[in-house]
């Protein structure tokens, strides 16, 4: 119940909004804050309100997540990437992809901005830093995974308030993440990380994460949960991936797509 709630809430909060603000897509579906953040996230990077798009026939943008088999014909791709190397049907107006995977599918020019929007995080908040060692699930692991944690272990929430989330995540000394989003913030953080490898339901297994990784100036090495790995998390393996774009120029190109309304 409290987990539709939160849906709901989510889609009306950005469905009532001024129509004259900028259109953006992303997902409404479980509680995650990889999807919940888009709006106030793109909101804060470039200073303009948006709305959630509805009626996607009309020009909008496509924002953060793994959501781009859901473009149409009027979608503006803003930093979106692939679930898996399979060519969505849409004919792609692409400002920017998260990865080279992406890129490659579609088949687009070399010079596309590149990364997911999450990478400008440390740009918009600072780490409080702290001791934790946290662990983020995937959403669909969560309630599963929540029975297994150890002492000495913070469980990092996924469904809670997406800023929330980010803050925990700042708090800790090692993050060990199942979550795209979790490990991309604590690589903006620069906090050290440890990749959890995608549970075998994951769909897409770990498609997106190699899309992120190859903007990064290493690949990170996949660690299967267990108890055992959770006890003694292996610290030693954990590391920082370090964008190899421009920060702030990203930041400046996909700021200044919603305030000049390029999808208007």
């Amino acid at each position: 119940m409290m987990r539709k709630l939160k849906k709901v809430t989510r889609y009306w909060s950005g469905r009532l909004r001024p129509a004259s603000c900028p259109q953006l897509f992303w997902h409404v579906g479980t509680p995650n804050f990889g999807d919940d953040i888009n709006p106030s996230y793109f909101e804060a990077l470039s200073g303009r309100r948006l709305r959630l798009a509805i009626d996607r026939r009309k020009l909008h943008f496509l924002g953060m997540g793994s959501i781009l088999k859901s473009a149409t014909d009027a979608s503006v791709v803003l930093g979106s990437g692939l679930l898996t190397p399979e060519r969505p049907g849409a004919n792609l107006n692409v400002l920017a992809l998260r990865g080279h995977l992406s890129r490659r599918t579609l088949e687009l020019v070399d010079d596309l901005p590149l990364g997911d929007p999450m990478v400008l995080v440390n740009l918009l908040m600072k780490p409080e830093g702290g001791d934790d060692i946290g662990f983020v699930p995937h959403v669909r692991s969560l309630p599963r995974l929540r029975k297994m944690i150890p002492s000495g272990i913070r469980l990092i929430d996924v469904s809670r308030d997406p800023w929330s989330v980010l803050r925990e995540i700042g708090r800790c000394r090692i993050v060990l993440s199942q979550s795209l989003h979790g490990l991309i913030a604590a690589d903006a953080f620069e906090i050290p990380n440890i990749w959890i490898a995608p549970a075998p339901d994951m769909v897409g297994g770990s498609f997106k994460f190699e899309d992120y990784f190859s903007t990064l100036d290493a690949p990170k090495q996949p660690h299967e949960i267990s108890f055992d790995l959770l006890c003694a998390p292996p610290l030693g393996t954990a590391s920082v991936g370090r964008f190899t774009g421009n920060k702030a120029e990203y930041h400046a190109f996909l700021a200044a797509a919603i305030r000049e309304g390029r999808n208007a």
